[in-house]
This record gives structure tokens, C-alpha cells and sequence, in this order.
């Protein structure tokens, strides 16, 4: 008999593939690994839904046509007429969503976060103004993912350099702009900043995510060494 004929089966696979979808979205740390796992559910669960739906043409056309339009948008060229402050502002917005998230070693998401990236920023303006090439750049990030060390260290041209300073508090913020990257020396604590002389970090010693005014006397991280780095999609 071919499976086909078989949708409770299909329907109780298909539910299994979802439920391990969801713990792997849901899980606050992520690595190659689960991100691998993330995607072979996916494209498993779809498959599944589309054998579910496979008797119904209408059904049928549109689980086929949504990925195929997919890959077609994913492979169109970037556009030519960005701008990077609409970006950096989305970046700005999306940082300030985070506020109060509890701290979590290798968390990048809203169940738990050690610093945030510039993907949601990415994949919602991407998607808004059509543009393949910023969601193509979020799928990037998400697959790459990037340390704190590697943002300092302009890893892969994520970032270029702005500036050394010894610390935030000696920091002449009237060279920064809004998104920018404040990495410390040795890579260990990276923080953004939102403008206005505020700061948004995840920070351990407060067990979440928080926004800090320089110059600061009580936050550890605004007294030793620091490099300021931007994000070069932010930079043209």
C-alpha cells in the first residue's frame, strides 16, 4: 500500500517532525549541529504536509509553488538602491526588543540571549523591501553564527574597524553611530549601541539583557579596553 493511502501515519510523523521543530527553535542555545537538525525538520515536515495534502490539486499546487517561488526570490540579485540607515534603525528596534531577556551562555533568542545579531534586522527588511540579497545575508548569520571575538576581529569582513578606546566611559560618542559594536579586548563581552550615549548588552553579571548610560561608575564592562567595530553592511 503506498503511504500515500496512509494519512494518519503521515499526519502522526508529520506532528513528531513539527514537535522537533519547535524544541530546536525553542531551545536557547544553538549550534551547527542543531541548526543542521533545524533544517532537515523543516524541509521533512514540508514534505510530509505536502504528501498529507497530495489528493487535493488545489493543495497539492500550492505547497509545490511556495518553495519553488521561494528559491526563485532567493536567487534573485541584491538590490541596487539600499540604504543602510533604515537598516541600522531596524537593527536599533529589533535590539531594544530584548530588553529584560535573561542572560544565557550561547542563547540567541528570546528564551535566553548572551549577545544579539544582526539577522532578525536582516531577514524582516529583506523580506519588506524585496531585497534577496539581505534575506540571503540573515540565512548567512544564522548559519554561521558569530562570537563576540569574531565581531572584534572583522571575522569573515562581518565588521570593520571604527575605533580603539580605553574604555567606554573615555569614549567621545559623537564618532559612533546607532548599531554599533563596542567588543572587549579580549573578545569576551560585546555590547551595542543604540544612540544617545545608551548602551544594550546581555549581560551576565546582571543575568539579562539591559541598557546602561556612559559613563557608568557600577557596570564592570564600561572601565577597561575596548574596540568599536560596525557592521560593514552598515558601513556603505
Amino acid at each position: 500500500m503506498s503511504i500515500f493511502a496512509k494519512p494518519r501515519a503521515l499526519l502522526t510523523c508529520w506532528l513528531i517532525t513539527l514537535g522537533v521543530l519547535f524544541v530546536l527553535v525553542l531551545l536557547p542555545v544553538s549550534n551547527t549541529l542543531m541548526r543542521f537538525g533545524s533544517i532537515i525538520a523543516f524541509f521533512a515536515g514540508w514534505g510530509l504536509l505536502t504528501a498529507i495534502g497530495w489528493r487535493r490539486k488545489w493543495l497539492r499546487a500550492l505547497l509545490l509553488a511556495i518553495p519553488t517561488l521561494i528559491a526563485l526570490f532567493l536567487i534573485l540579485p541584491p538590490r541596487t538602491d539600499r540604504k543602510p540607515e533604515p537598516l541600522r534603525q531596524d537593527f536599533v528596534a529589533g535590539l531594544r526588543h530584548y530588553e529584560g531577556v535573561r542572560y544565557f551562555w550561547g542563547g540567541e533568542g528570546f528564551t535566553g540571549i548572551d549577545c544579539s545579531g544582526l539577522i532578525d534586522s536582516l531577514f524582516v527588511r529583506g523580506i519588506r523591501t524585496l531585497d534577496a540579497g539581505l534575506v540571503r545575508s540573515a540565512i548567512w548569520l544564522w548559519w554561521h553564527d558569530c562570537s563576540a571575538s569574531d565581531l572584534g576581529d572583522e571575522h569573515n569582513h562581518l565588521t570593520v574597524p571604527i575605533l580603539d578606546t580605553p574604555s567606554i566611559n573615555a569614549l567621545d560618542h559623537s564618532r559612533l553611530k546607532p548599531g554599533d559594536l563596542a567588543v572587549t579586548k579580549g573578545g569576551e563581552h560585546v555590547m551595542a549601541y543604540l544612540g544617545d550615549s545608551l548602551w544594550i548588552e546581555a549581560d551576565p553579571l546582571a543575568h539579562g539583557v539591559i541598557t546602561v548610560r556612559a559613563p557608568s561608575q557600577k557596570n564592570a564592562w564600561f572601565h577597561g579596553p575596548m574596540r568599536i567595530v560596525r557592521w560593514s553592511i552598515l558601513n556603505q
